[in-house]
């Protein structure tokens, strides 16, 4: 599980901002925490609120950016690294970002820090804990004049030479070790259990206009289980939904649109994966569902409704924007309900009811373990559920008159802000917490 990411450098995030899931409250939910073998407590689920352009959804880009940069390694020296640094001050490009990353795996804690500029890795380190002093994995450090990378391993770590020099002759100025090391083939056991848990655990981040109609179809392929869970799931969000019906194989629909060009470009945002299994009469065969609503061919989708007894049957393209976009939600859920991952899902209120977005969420804290689950939010009435939300899951981005990002949590204020049982959504609302848009007058001025 992530315990915690710092991050510098990123986006409008200028100075080190932390997204912390260690427990900070005592006798609150059970149900947002798990404990750690060393007796660390972390939260399942966190909020970020703010206003918009706040920097909200950049605490998400960087978790997925990470992602990407461990698992999806760079092919050649030219590439630039994917992102940019805070702009607003002299020569931006010539100051490093910096990450660290605190994370457990197999109930060891680890903290990897990362050094990087737009051209590549800079330097990153590698220490978990065993006992209470950290023992080092490996250290990296890049010579950006020569654009090499040199890797030492700790003192503890024994990788024969032969291994290591393929490792780093594969380490690309502009790759992490644990991407290159996906790439190489060396056997180095304690790199392997990185590499397998970062695989798992980290899902990315799912965007408000993301498609996911191709991820929850594929689970019906992959488990015969699912139909029914995603049938009781839907039941929730309309009481008349009995049944969803996913056909066995790709269906050939003559179908025009002249939005067609576009539906890559909105299905590829964020990172959550394309790639589905699809079954023909010939068989079984790999490959991937590019459009869902259009394209020559389309997946057929059917929604049972039950009306005084009687089943009426629906295409997934006659329901509503939100009966669409929670049937897609759905997959998500299930893969986070039934396996450990780390998810992040960006403005997750998108055309979903305020009680619905809510019912979602406790789905997931009471039937998950392991998972984590972040999101950004603009839903003030969920922070009106004293009962429900925590101050140590709830957080808050704020743009300084510098530009840059400021995030903090409602459990950094004191008695004299937000008392223990103040209503959160009041002081909110007045202005007590920050993080709100500063709108001014209706009436606007010419001139």
């Amino acid at each position: 599980m992530i315990h915690y990411l710092k991050i510098t450098n990123f986006g409008p995030i200028k100075d080190e901002v932390v997204l912390d899931f260690e427990v900070g409250e005592v006798g609150e939910s059970e149900a947002y925490e798990v404990e750690m073998p060393d007796g660390r407590r972390l939260l399942k689920l966190g909020y970020i609120y703010g206003a918009n352009a706040s920097g909200k959804t950049t605490v998400l880009k960087a978790f997925d950016f990470l992602r990407k940069l461990l698992l999806k390694p760079k092919s050649d020296k030219a590439f630039e690294l994917d992102f940019d640094p805070f702009f607003f001050r002299d020569s931006p490009y010539t100051i490093p970002s910096d990450f660290e990353l605190s994370f457990y795996v197999q109930d060891v804690r680890y903290i990897y820090n990362l050094k990087f500029n737009k051209q590549g890795v800079l330097h990153e380190r590698i220490v978990y804990y065993q006992t209470a002093k950290p023992t080092e994995l490996f250290t990296r450090i890049t010579d950006p004049e020569k654009r090499l990378a040199k890797i030492d391993f700790g003192s503890r770590i024994r990788v024969p030479a032969r291994e290591r020099d393929l490792l780093e002759a594969n380490t690309l100025h502009n790759n992490t070790v644990i991407g290159a090391y996906a790439r190489t083939n060396v056997d180095i056991a304690e790199l392997e259990k990185l590499n397998l848990w970062f695989n798992q655990y980290l899902l990315g981040m799912i965007s408000a206009s993301q498609d996911l109609t191709h991820l929850t179809t594929s689970y019906f392929d992959h488990n015969p289980l699912i139909g029914k869970w995603i049938s009781t799931f839907l039941h929730k969000a309309d009481n008349q939904i009995s049944k969803v019906n996913i056909s066995d194989y790709d269906i050939s629909v003559p179908y025009e649109d002249p939005l067609l060009d576009l539906y890559p470009k909105v299905i590829s945002q964020g990172s959550f994966p394309m790639e589905t299994v699809v079954r023909s009469d010939k068989g079984t065969g790999k490959g991937e569902l590019k459009y869902y609503g259009g394209g020559s061919i389309q997946r057929k989708i059917d929604f049972i409704h039950k009306l005084n007894n009687q089943d009426y049957t629906l295409s997934i393209q006659s329901e509503s924007n939100g009966t669409k976009r929670y049937f897609g939600l759905g997959g998500a859920l299930y893969e986070i309900i039934h396996n450990p991952h780390m998810l992040c899902i960006d403005e997750l209120e998108t055309s979903l009811h305020p009680d619905l977005m809510k019912h979602f969420l406790q789905v997931f804290l009471l039937n998950s373990t392991n998972s984590q689950l972040l999101i950004t939010t603009h839903n003030v009435s969920l922070l009106d559920n004293q009962d429900f939300i925590r101050k140590d899951a709830l957080w808050f981005s704020e743009k300084n008159n510098e530009g840059a990002m400021n995030l903090y949590s409602a459990s950094d204020f004191d008695s004299s802000v937000l008392r223990k049982n103040a209503s959160i959504i009041n002081a909110y609302k007045v202005g007590k917490l920050g993080a709100k848009p500063n709108l001014g007058s209706p009436f606007l001025t010419e001139g």
